[in-house]
Order: structure tokens, then C-alpha cells, then sequence
């Protein structure tokens, strides 16, 4: 049976995780040039760390941008700037949990001198893997992910899980589409059991609903994502994730609740928080 590739917060050992990226040109998602390689690095991007090295085919190769997929958007049509290597992880060599880095080789631009006759690009030039080889006309990116044992718990059930929620974002501007993000807080502050519940909170579920302040639904338990918060935090720094998008509402006050599938077949859901769509 197929299983979801894990997010990039919550990757375990001996499962696919999600290496996703979107490139952006003046703002505006965009395929650059020639994507070439991809470096994965334990702790610290050093020599001495490197896992693995991912060659991309050759941009002239049909097969192009193999073995990085694309996304499709509703309509068929290929998202421009996103792609997405799923990087089966070894179950052996790799001590976790620690923190990885992806680095992402690629060309911007069509190099110079890559045409047949020395004008526009061609893939009929003798030289041209030579000067898609070129490392000197590469640029880098290094993005990070997080990986963890693929441990099985045991639960006596002596201990309840019990979870609050920071909601961190009010005020929304139409037309903006914006991320909204909760603050997921394990109880009691500073005082849980932090072998149980830590391990499992990015691995947690969550879905959202959007409701009028006449309890009208708006949104219906759509999916959420964690993430993590910025800055700084006070016991935990998760969030929950999801990207609202004001066209969908009036100018108004709206209230949220959020819910969390726990691991025990159990689910949390938060007291109503407001947003405001001006």
C-alpha cells in the first residue's frame, strides 16, 4: 500500500520524507534553468557530514528533472517554481534524532556559449554536458529538515495527554492569502512528561473550521500542517499551519477551532478563537 511521504518536520528513519522547494524569481514562482544536485548533510553542512549526493538528470534529458517529481495544480497543468524530491531514508548509518540539510544545486540562467553556434541554448552543442557540469556556474540553497526514530511507544494509560493552543494571528487583509498559525503548548507548562508527549507532537494531525459568529460553517475540518514558530517560544516550537485565503470570506468577524488527532485514537479541539477579515 502507498503511504504519504512524511513533511519535512517530521521525518523518520526507514519511511519517505517530502524534500520540497519553490524557487522564486522578482516574487513569482519560477523554474530556474538547470536543477543539477542535491546534497543531503547530517548536523552541519560539511564534508565530513555528507550522506548522500543526488544527481539530476541533464536538463536536454527527456526524463528532466528525474528523480525530482513536480506538483500538479487542480487543473493538470504543472506548478511553475515547485518540486519535490522524495528521498527514501536509510533504516541503517544514520544516527537520529538530529537536524539535516538539503542543498540544492541548480543554474539560473541558460549559460553563455551553449548554443550550437554560439547563440541561444541547444542540446545538439557537443560541449554542452560539459558546461551543465560546470560547478563554477552553479548556485546553491540549503534548506533543512528533521528526522527521528521510527520508534513504537507503549502507553500504560496512566498519563492523559493534555495540550493547549496559542492562536497567533488575528487581523487579515483581503486580498491577501496568509498563513495562519496556532501555538501548540503540551500541559503543564515546563512540568509534562516530556519523553511521552514531545516525540509525538510532529507527527500530530490537524484540521481546521471556519465558522460566522452565527455559527454558519464556513471551512469544514480542512487539513493543517506543523510548522514552527518563529522567534522565540515558550515550551514548544510547533505550530499548526494553514494558509487562509481572505477571498473566500466577507469583511467580518469570523471564529475558528481547531482539532489535533492524538496517536491514541483520542482528538483535542480548541476553544473558538476570532480572526478578523478587513
Amino acid at each position: 500500500m502507498a503511504t504519504t511521504p512524511d513533511p519535512r518536520i517530521s521525518g523518520r528513519i526507514g519511511s519517505q520524507i517530502d524534500l520540497n522547494v519553490t524557487y522564486y524569481k522578482s516574487g513569482i514562482p519560477t523554474d530556474p534553468f538547470a536543477i543539477r544536485r542535491i546534497s543531503i548533510y547530517k548536523s552541519a553542512v560539511a564534508t565530513e557530514n555528507l550522506i548522500v549526493q543526488i544527481p539530476i538528470v541533464s536538463v536536454c534529458d527527456p526524463n528532466y528533472p528525474a528523480p525530482i517529481t513536480r506538483e500538479i495544480d487542480s487543473g493538470g497543468n504543472i506548478k511553475n517554481g515547485v518540486f519535490h524530491m522524495i528521498w527514501n531514508v536509510s533504516c541503517t548509518d544514520i544516527q537520529v534524532p538530529d537536524i539535516f540539510f538539503d542543498v540544492w544545486e541548480y543554474m539560473t540562467v541558460c549559460p553563455e556559449n551553449a548554443g550550437s553556434t554560439g547563440g541561444s541554448f541547444s542540446c545538439s552543442n557537443s560541449d554542452i554536458e560539459q558546461i551543465l557540469d560546470d560547478e563554477t556556474r552553479w548556485q546553491r540553497v540549503c534548506n533543512e529538515f528533521w528526522l527521528y526514530p521510527d520508534s513504537i511507544f507503549a502507553d500504560s494509560g496512566l498519563e492523559n495527554i493534555r495540550l493547549g493552543f496559542e492562536p497567533l494571528d488575528i487581523k487579515f487583509y483581503q486580498p491577501e492569502v496568509r498563513t495562519l498559525e496556532i501555538g501548540i503548548m503540551p500541559l503543564p507548562l515546563y512540568d509534562f512528561n516530556y519523553n511521552k508527549i514531545a516525540p509525538i507532537i510532529p507527527h500530530l494531525r490537524g484540521t481546521i473550521s471556519v465558522y460566522t459568529e452565527n455559527c454558519e460553517l464556513i471551512i469544514d475540518h480542512e487539513p493543517m500542517k506543523i510548522g514552527l514558530r518563529q522567534g522565540t517560544y515558550r515550551s514548544n516550537p510547533f505550530v499548526l499551519q494553514y494558509a487562509l485565503n481572505t477571498t473566500r470570506f466577507l469583511k467580518g468577524t469570523y471564529r475558528y477551532r481547531v482539532e489535533l488527532l492524538l496517536p491514541n485514537g483520542e482528538s483535542r479541539a480548541s476553544p473558538d478563537f476570532y480572526l478578523q477579515v478587513s
